[in-house]
This record gives structure tokens, C-alpha cells and sequence, in this order.
């Protein structure tokens, strides 16, 4: 079908990304494709779990997308941020998150964390990634970005997130750098509140703006627009995400983004504290959005909301002009990656095209690199001791991979495990004074100072206490204990600690 066919209502449905609401292709997400011949599903992690099951969902979304819906494939969307395994329960590599590659700092590596992420993820019929963040994260207490951003600074996250991009875009699958206009130096998530960025112009342009726009230079399919108030460029308070200043004015015309234009999730409080769903989809097709992530809980609320948007054409408060212009963009970059009837291929559904050893060895080579000793940490400080008095591993149940392999070359080792890295606390005061510690602990946010601050006296209390923190590096950066640096849980980051503390080589790729 091309424009010049579609009525309005099927116009305005191409704009629309909704959730998935199960695993498998129930009555209602069913409904969402025939019935309001959406141009798009995102797949949260309630709808990825294994990859067969994910190639079955996928196939048999775009069957009915094109044999009872709009005639045209969907975008498949899912935010596989460190990979297609970093969702799944198993089946798909898992890389380290960003920060972890901004550590390390190989362009080449991150290249081929985003070639294998688009391989995998097309295998299993997933096509557009809201990836990567290219946020530059220099706010130890941003409670959302954090370790999803490279790093904190603009050139690391300019040069990495660029890498990535053409990894995953070179190899089939759509790449979106988010949240613009930078999510990074705020202390709001945007989940629950708007945040603020409210600094002056020039700060903004030579800060903030600079990885999009290294990532719209290098050819970025897709830009998502965050819930974020910027004063010095909207006086409204507008988030960016429904501001035309923003969205049409800064990053359409200024920045000459050519590409789509995605909001965030419209359901987040950063904008329904403010709005309903349907006056939030409004305003973002007013403001400049191609594609409305329009995060509904049911049919009936996904009905509303592309009503309230037909609605609004035929009032006269949005042109049919201004929709169509989206609709092109969409069918424009649908053709670029062949999601057209003519060319569409359903994925083949075969396990044995993930997960492959070579994979898991980027995935490895990732994580050796980014490991960070502080505090005078020795590679092999656990090898070659003697074993009279064994070595404590204090760990959250978050850590199991790391306590695993640990326990191969430590076969000695004693251990004591909480539900999370709260409940350590309690273990660590118990042990005597002289005893050996390991504590390792896992959180995908900052820990805050009360737990870092009370880890590290306790392990100062004892002869020899060493922190494995796979977590944020402002968690540990101005505590005392001889610290191993992680960044975040990934088995591949478990499984380079432990061999990093063993004394074991790093791996290796050669080009």
C-alpha cells in the first residue's frame, strides 16, 4: 500500500508504535495490527523471553500486519540496549552496558557489539533498536542513565555511540540515538517527574547536542526525543518530546535530522503528571514526531488515543498534510530496510544463528577491557596463596555467575549470599576482624552513599577486604578499599572479574 492509497485513520496508524501485551500473539495485540493497522509493536520484556518464542511472536505479527492490517510490514521495536540477550532469559548474547564499553574505549569492539546485536535481533524478526543512549552521563546522581550512557564526556560518547550505530544500521536493523536533547546531567527520571536541563545555550549546544550530532552526521536512522524541559530553548516548560521548538525547530531544521523522529514512551509521568495519553499523542505529532511510542495498557486505550489524533485532523488542529509528511518518512525508511510486501522475508527461526562462541568472545573481550582496578587492585591477587585461611565471598544473588567461576579456581573459598546488595551489610559486620573478604555486589543505579560508605569501613575493618563492584563507578570512586571496578552485571563482566582475580589472561581479538 503507498499513501496515495490509505484513508486517513490508516494514515495517522503508521505513526503508531504500541506494546506487545504478551508473549505470543494474543486477541488484542492481534487487534492493534487488523484493526487499527498499526505501523508498529514494541516488545517490552514481558514479550521477550526466549528466542524461538520471540521469531514465533515476530512472524506471526507480520503475517497478520500483512495478510489482515495495513498490507505493510511493522517496525518491530525493542530497547536491546547491551544486546538481544540483555532481555531474554537466555539464548543471546549479553553485552556489557555502555559504560563499561566507554571504559574500555575500542571503537572496533563496539562496532561488533552492534554488528551481532542487529544479527541476532533480526534472526528473531526484531528490526528497529531504541539504541543506543548517547546521553553523556556526568551527574552522579542521575537516577535513570547512569551505566547506559559511554561515559562523561562528549568525545567518548560521540565516538562510541557512532560505532555502535553503524554496527547495528550496516547489518539491517534501525539504530536510535537517545534521549534527545540529552538525559545525562539531571537528577530526575523521567519515568516518574519531568527533569530539567538548565543550562545556557552554549552549554548545551557544545555539550549535550554534540554525540547527536556526531550520530546525525554518521547517518543515524533515528533520533528519540525525551521528556525534558530545556528552558533556554523553550521558555514553556514544554517537554522536548511535545515541544515544536525542540522537536521540529532545534532537531528537524537546526540540527537537519532527516530521519524519524520517535518519542519516548508517552505513558511515563514525565508527561502524564501533565497530560492524558491522547492529549500527549496530539501534541506530539504538533510538535514534529514521525513515530509515537504510545505505551498503552489495552486495545480500547490504543483505539483512544489514534482516535484523539484522527480526531484532531479533522478539526482542523493538525494538517493531514503534517501527517502525511510523517507517513513518508516511515514508508521511506520501511523501503530502506525492506519491510515492504515485495521484499519482506519472515525470519528464520533458528537458535543455532545466536549465542555462538565467537560472539560470546566479543562479549568477553568487552568486558576484560573495561575491568578498572582502583586503589592499587593486583591482577592474580587471589592466585597462588595458600589456602589455610579461606577467603569469604559476601555477595547478592545478582552476582552468582561471578561467585561460580570464582569457586573453580578458589576451591576453598567460603560464601554467604543476600537477596540484594543491601543485605550484605549485615554479613559483613558479623565476620571477625581478621578474616579474608571478597564483596560483591550488583546495582544498575547508584547505591547511595549510606550503603558505600558503610561497605567500606566494614571491609576496612578487617585484614584484607576487597570490594568487586559491578555497578556505578560513583559508588566506589572516593571510598578507601581496593576496589575491581565492573560496571554492571553482564555474565561476561562476572566472568572477567573472577579471571582478573584469579590471575587468568585476558582474551584477545585479533582483527
Amino acid at each position: 500500500m503507498n499513501l496515495q492509497e490509505m484513508n486517513l485513520r490508516e494514515k495517522v496508524a503508521q505513526l503508531f508504535t504500541f506494546p506487545a501485551f504478551a508473549s505470543v500473539l494474543d486477541d488484542d495485540t492481534r487487534k492493534l495490527v487488523t484493526r487499527l493497522k498499526a505501523g508498529g509493536i514494541f516488545l517490552g520484556t514481558s514479550a521477550l523471553i526466549r528466542p524461538r518464542q520471540v521469531g514465533e511472536l515476530c512472524r506471526d505479527l507480520q503475517q497478520a500486519s500483512l495478510e489482515e492490517g495495513s498490507g505493510i510490514p511493522l517496525f518491530i521495536a525493542a530497547d536491546l540496549v547491551a544486546g538481544a540477550g540483555c532481555k531474554l532469559r537466555e539464548g543471546a548474547v549479553h553485552f556489557p552496558k555502555n559504560r563499561a564499553i566507554g571504559a574500555g574505549g575500542d571503537e572496533a569492539l563496539a562496532y561488533e557489539s552492534g554488528r551481532i546485536t542487529a544479527e541476532e535481533s533480526l534472526a528473531m524478526g526484531v528490526n528497529f533498536n531504541y539504541s543506543p543512549v548517547v546521553d553523556i552521563n556526568n551527574n552522579p546522581l542521575n537516577p535513570v542513565i547512569g551505566t547506559h550512557s559511554f561515559g562523561e564526556d562528549a568525545d567518548t560518547v560521540s565516538r562510541l555511540g557512532r560505532a555502535v550505530i553503524r554496527g547495528y544500521q550496516e547489518h539491517g536493523m534501525i539504530a536510535t540515538a537517545k534521549h534527545f536533547p540529552g538525559h545525562g546531567d539531571t537528577h530526575v527520571d523521567s519515568h516518574e517527574a519531568l527533569p530539567v536541563l538548565p543550562f545556557g545555550r552554549e552549554r548545551l549546544e557544545s555539550f549535550e547536542l554534540a554525540p547527536f550530532r556526531e550520530a546525525i552526521r554518521g547517518g543515524v536512522d533515528a533520533v528519540m526525543v525525551g521528556h525534558i524541559a530545556v528552558p533556554a530553548w523553550d521558555d514553556s516548560s514544554l517537554p522536548a518530546s511535545l515541544s515544536y521548538t525542540l522537536t521540529t525547530g532545534l532537531l528537524r531544521e537546526r540540527l537537519n535530522f532527516q530521519g524519524l523522529i520517535v518519542t519516548d514512551g508517552l505513558s511515563m509521568k514525565g508527561i502524564t503528571n501533565q497530560f492524558t495519553l491522547e492529549e500527549a499523542c496530539v501534541r506530539a505529532v504538533q510538535a514534529g514526531a514521525d513515530i509515537l511510542l504510545a505505551t498503552v495498557d489495552s486495545y480500547e486505550q490504543a483505539e483512544s488515543v489514534l482516535e484523539a489524533v484522527v480526531t484532531a485532523v479533522e478539526q482542523g488542529e493538525i494538517t493531514e498534510a503534517r501527517i502525511e509528511e510523517s507517513v513518508r518518512r516511515i514508508l521511506q525508511m520501511k523501503q530502506k530496510y525492506r519491510l515492504t510486501a515485495e521484499q519482506y522475508q519472515f525470519p528464520d527461526i533458528s537458535t543455532d544463528r545466536l549465542n555462538s562462541p565467537a560472539s560470546q568472545r566479543i562479549s568477553r573481550a568487552l568486558a576484560d577491557q573495561a575491568l578498572t582496578p582502583l586503589r592499587g587492585l593486583q591482577r592474580g591477587v587471589l592466585a597462588g596463596e595458600p589456602q589455610k585461611q579461606p577467603w569469604i565471598l559476601i555477595r547478592d544473588e545478582h552476582t552468582a555467575g561471578f561467585a561460580e567461576r570464582l569457586r573453580s579456581g578458589l576451591p576453598n573459598l567460603r560464601e554467604e549470599s543476600a537477596p540484594s546488595y543491601e543485605g550484605t551489610l549485615a554479613l559483613l559486620s558479623e565476620l571477625p576482624a581478621d578474616a579474608r573478604v571478597l564483596l560483591a555486589v550488583s546495582h544498575n543505579k547508584p547505591m547511595g552513599e549510606a550503603f558505600t560508605e558503610a561497605a567500606d569501613r566494614l571491609l576496612g575493618g578487617v585484614r584484607k577486604g576487597l570490594w568487586i563492584h559491578f555497578g556505578s563507578e560513583y559508588d566506589v570512586r572516593e571510598r578507601s578499599a581496593s576496589c575491581l571496578l565492573a560496571y554492571d552485571r553482564a555474565p561476561s563482566l562476572q566472568a572477567s572479574a573472577a579471571a582478573y582475580l584469579l590471575g587468568e589472561e585476558k582474551v584477545t581479538i585479533v582483527p
